[in-house]
């Protein structure tokens, strides 16, 4: 029968042994809370009486769906606030030396978050605290948490780690530092404390002496079997202060073992944290040359594409040169050099100049693209003449024109150069001449801009391209 169907049954028939199943299932649970609350065994069996008295006299009011380990860890809490309360300086001495012996204990995980625990319990849900107390009060694995939460296994164990989670972040603002894996080994060693003997044939001899089931006051049974309890707490005092001495020399030993142990570990923990930043930093390395590779990667694939794009435009060079050459096979037979006036002998120059003019852009843009590897290579500085650049040409560049040909008119950094598109950085020598409208003379020179793209300029006058080239040039610093 589970607890409910107990209670049932004991509200119906007043059974001492169905009652007794309910005090044995629970009492390890109530004592253990009061225990932790009043640091007093005696008290905190006077608790556990008073607690399962009041669970006596309620009997018939749970209803459906109640966890009673949720009920039984409120009301524990209730009866030893109010015992705290009314106990006035009683056993003072013997308090102050269960005190001692707790502060004894040092570090270790369960006399840091014993005085708290309680405390921090009350703070958590209804659910999640129901879950607590039965994965580790009452023993109970996940699939018993499940069914009596009324959800599934793996429900239970999300909402235990959870709960567990809110235990430590409790004990962590209070400067107790412990992990949710020591918090949860600490509660299963130790939250439920080894209950003295005879203790729940106490209770449940209290119980019905108390008479519960005529009202909701204790009988001068139950009072007078207090009374007697109280007595014999009374001569346990002195017992209890006179060992709590022996104790203490033996403890304040363990505390100079613990505190040595402490030590060592906190030398590994030091060594730990130090490999974890070599770690950490070893890993950002690893970031940062991942970083550069990607960028390399980038410019690698920006390169290609500039060296595809040279070899079709060098392969439609190609195939303009093969259209000039049958166009020039297909000139009629018996026409001088001099008859460059007729219309056929001028569209075929016009076509040949367009070639030559392709063949001056691509070569200027082969160069810029070098003078840009070499720029990256060297912290952004421009060549100071062609020979240092010309290992970075690409492999297929078209080299069909002699670099004496040309010059490099800027030779500072690539960052200095606000409007790169409007920059020179190298440019024919000369001008050459061009062909223009009929009966006039033009010029044209190439150029290469600092964004890599290239240009053919045209003037009607070898000494107009000072003027265009004035705001174009830039002096290196």
């Amino acid at each position: 029968m589970d607890d409910l169907e107990l209670l049932r049954e004991y509200a119906a028939s007043r059974s001492e042994q169905v009652f007794a199943t309910l005090v044995a299932r629970h009492v390890g649970l109530v004592y253990s809370a009061a225990l932790r609350q009043v640091r007093d065994p005696h008290l905190a069996e006077e608790v556990t009486q008073t607690v399962f008295i009041r669970l006596a006299q309620k009997a018939w009011t749970f209803r459906d769906g109640v966890i009673l380990s949720g009920w039984l860890f409120r009301t524990t809490r209730f009866v030893a606030s109010e015992t705290m309360r009314t106990e006035n300086r009683r056993r003072q001495r013997e308090q102050k030396a269960m005190e001692t012996l707790y502060e004894s204990q040092g570090d270790a995980p369960w006399a840091q978050i014993a005085p708290l625990l309680d405390e921090a319990m009350a703070g958590l849900s209804e659910t999640d605290r129901n879950a607590v107390l039965l994965r580790f009060f009452e023993q109970k694995n996940l699939a018993e948490v499940g069914e009596s939460l009324g959800t599934n296994e793996d429900a239970a164990q999300k909402r235990i780690t959870r709960a567990l989670e809110k235990l430590r972040s409790f004990f962590a603002r209070r400067g107790k530092v412990i992990s949710a894996s020591v918090l949860a080994g600490a509660l299963t060693t130790s939250a439920v404390q080894a209950v003295p003997t005879g203790l729940a044939a106490s209770v449940t001899a209290a119980v019905m002496l108390s008479g519960a089931a005529a009202g909701s006051t204790l009988t001068m049974g139950a009072l007078k079997f207090m009374t007697w309890m109280n007595l014999k707490s009374a001569v346990a005092v002195g017992v209890c202060a006179v060992t709590a001495a022996t104790t203490l020399v033996i403890e304040s030993k363990n505390v100079s073992k613990l505190r040595a142990e402490n030590q060592r570990l906190a030398a590994q923990m030091g060594e730990l944290q130090r490999s974890h930043a070599d770690e950490v930093a070893r890993f950002q390395a690893g970031n940062d040359e991942l970083d550069r590779l990607r960028r390399e990667a980038a410019e690698l694939y920006k390169l290609r594409g500039e060296v595809a794009q040279l070899r079709r435009e060098r392969a439609e060079l190609a195939k303009f040169a093969e259209e000039n050459a049958r166009l020039r096979q297909q000139k009629k037979p018996g026409v001088s050099e001099k008859s460059s006036g007729e219309p056929e002998d001028i569209e075929a120059r016009k076509e040949v100049e367009k070639q030559v003019f392709i063949a001056k852009l691509n070569y200027n843009k082969g160069w810029l693209l070098a003078f840009m590897l070499y720029a990256e290579a060297h912290e952004g500085r421009m060549p100071k003449d062609f020979a240092e650049a010309q290992s970075y040409l690409p492999v297929e560049f078209n080299n069909q024109y002699d670099s004496a040909q040309f010059e490099i008119v800027y030779h500072g950094a690539l960052k200095e150069i606000q409007n790169p598109n409007m920059i020179i950085v190298m440019r024919e020598k000369e001008p050459t001449q061009a062909l223009g409208p009929p009966a006039q003379v033009t010029w044209a020179r190439a150029y290469g801009f600092a964004d890599g793209h290239a240009e053919i300029h045209v003037e009607s006058a070898q000494d107009r391209f000072a003027n265009w080239e004035k705001e174009r040039i830039v002096p290196s610093q």
